[in-house]
């Protein structure tokens, strides 16, 4: 999700683009069905059009004249915003690009690895349908094999024919953490991405910390390809579905607990077997320019920066 420079209008608790439902009306053709008033929290998943073909809803993408927001087009051609930017969001966004650039060791041109977000690679369920995540990791295109043709010639690509991403990481505000964890394991439909991260922070509690930042539950989700099911974490100040008391703390209360670290191998990255399926016993090879074995992220830190961010 990227933002423009719209004129802004403020709603409590909410930064809504102004030019956004007009330019949903005039892109969502030929049958939007969009509501004028302004959209709110409250309001995902909201319905905004119907009878969208790839093509169409793929223009509208691109023009990203109503950015901000994520959106989700069905096989039916509806199309909903299931989500939408805030600081919270962004600032998350901004700490995983910064753990996984770690391994790039400071590098400015010519990285070893491109850690980025937002851009369109093809859905691997949907045939010729753009998505996006909120964060990538994929290799140099120096050191992977290039596709022969463009997608989907092998080895995939994102839509311009370069690498394909091989870490995806989703973060979801209001979005429902089914839909996330859904959109997680429709990445791994693609062998190119070999592990996905989810991340969702739910609704802020009523009561307070000793900081006077509200409680708040958080649950990230660790999808590995090839490997069935998931890991899971209840990272947030108090466990999801419980009281806000002593008795139902997280355990997530200081930087560096292991149990609270998620850890990816870097070779993951450079995953690029000249056959698919890999032949037994392939390992990725990871440049020599690149010292770190792990990627390792502390959901301690990720939980500070939800809390310091939100709204009090």
């Amino acid at each position: 999700m990227s933002s423009q420079n719209h004129r802004l209008h403020y709603i409590p608790g909410v930064w809504l683009a102004k030019e956004t439902l007009k330019n949903l009306k005039k892109l969502l053709k030929p049958h939007p069905e969009i509501k004028d008033e302004p959209l709110s929290e409250s309001s995902f998943p909201c319905k905004i059009g119907s009878k969208i073909t790839a093509e169409e809803y793929n223009n509208f993408l691109q023009r990203k004249e109503s950015s901000g927001y994520k959106y989700e087009h069905k096989t039916n051609g509806d199309v909903y915003v299931i989500d939408m930017s805030d600081p919270e969001h962004g600032a998350i966004v901004e700490v995983l690009r910064d753990y996984f650039n770690i391994a790039n060791g400071g590098v400015i041109r010519n990285k070893p690895m491109r850690v980025s977000g937002d851009e369109f690679h093809y859905n691997p369920t949907v045939m010729g349908q753009f998505i996006a995540s909120d964060v990538i990791v994929k290799p140099n295109r120096n050191h992977v094999q290039q596709p022969i043709v463009p997608y989907p010639g092998p080895p995939p690509g994102d839509k311009n024919g370069n690498p394909h991403a091989r870490i995806i990481c989703e973060v979801a505000n209001t979005q429902s953490i089914d839909n996330l964890r859904n959109k997680c394991q429709n990445w791994l439909n693609q062998v190119y991405v070999r592990y996905v991260l989810g991340i969702k922070f739910h609704e802020k509690r009523t009561t307070r910390d000793l900081q006077g930042r509200f409680y708040r539950s958080m649950t990230a989700m660790l999808f590995q390809q090839g490997v069935p099911g998931y890991l899971t974490w209840d990272f947030g100040t108090h466990q999801l579905g419980h009281p806000t008391d002593n008795a139902h703390l997280s355990g997530c209360n200081a930087p560096n607990i292991p149990a609270f670290q998620i850890i990816i191998p870097v070779n993951a990255v450079f995953w690029d077997p000249p056959t698919i399926p890999a032949a037994a016993g392939y390992v990725p090879i990871v440049p020599p320019t690149v010292t770190l074995g792990n990627f390792t992220i502390d959901l301690f830190q990720i939980q500070q920066v939800v809390l310091n961010q939100q709204e009090n």
